[in-house]
């Protein structure tokens, strides 16, 4: 059974969402609308390598994707229902599960819309995350690399990461709008990202990179301030914010 760090522990994913998986009451529905997204320019591992296929990874849509993956998912479902007028091929309809005070089970209603235009990896998937702003995929392409991709109003942002010592290390951000039908696959050196994890932590330069890193402490090596960032990005809900530290772990191991 596949697994991946985050929080600074080893997750098992599917035992860690099954608690998520029956139907409660329902909240007010969030639509994922045409909301923009300003995210940063990533930057990349300047060793990491594009292929020059640029068919290796091909893009689908989230409305053709999502039923042969939905089952990877158990804190989301799909609801069979039909109603009059809208076409669930264009608005895709789920609900996921949230956590309640008194531990009922509680799910919440979400819909995409133009799901049929929105870009996806036509690949499976391991783990998929709602946000106000989108959403978050997690695919295992194999031999220690991972992609994290993220669907945004613009098209699709995809994350490469090494798997280094159960974390996953981002090395290289490749965008992809949505006309696009294919993104290349970007690797990394995990051997010289340890050799970086391993070197002294340039305080003052994480801190200009992200201010709210001034309120961490005991970071001495660039290890500990990449295990901090990612159990941070663990408990966050937008995607903006995602980026904006992939792109802090990015530039510390440069």
């Amino acid at each position: 059974m596949v697994k991946i760090k985050e929080k600074g522990v080893l997750t098992d994913m599917n035992n860690d969402l099954s608690q998520m998986v029956k139907s409660g009451p329902t909240e007010d529905p969030i639509v994922f609308t045409e909301t923009d997204l300003k995210a940063e320019t990533p930057t990349s591992d300047p060793d990491a390598i594009l292929q020059d296929d640029p068919s290796n990874l091909e893009i689908t849509s989230l409305a053709s994707w999502f039923d042969g993956n939905i089952a990877n998912f158990p804190n989301i479902r799909k609801p069979t229902i039909s109603i009059a007028g809208v076409d669930q091929a264009e608005q895709l309809l789920v609900t996921v599960g949230v956590p309640s005070e008194d531990d009922t089970e509680k799910r919440r209603i979400v819909v995409f819309d133009d799901a049929h235009l929105r870009p996806v990896l036509d690949l499976p998937a391991m783990d998929m995350q709602l946000y106000n702003n989108g959403f978050r995929i997690v695919y295992d392409l194999g031999n220690g690399l991972f992609v994290k991709s993220y669907g945004v109003r613009t098209g699709l942002i995809s994350v490469f990461c090494n798997d280094v010592d159960d974390l996953l290390i981002p090395h290289s951000i490749v965008r992809a709008k949505k006309r696009e039908t294919s993104i290349c696959i970007a690797v990394g050196d995990p051997a010289r990202t340890r050799q970086k994890m391993a070197e002294a932590l340039d305080v003052e330069a994480l801190q200009l990179r992200y201010k709210q890193s001034s309120k961490a402490e005991g970071l001495e090596s660039n290890q500990d301030a990449i295990e901090w960032l990612l159990d941070r990005q663990s408990t966050i809900g937008d995607i903006n914010h995602h980026l904006q530290i992939d792109n802090v772990i990015i530039d510390t191991l440069a």
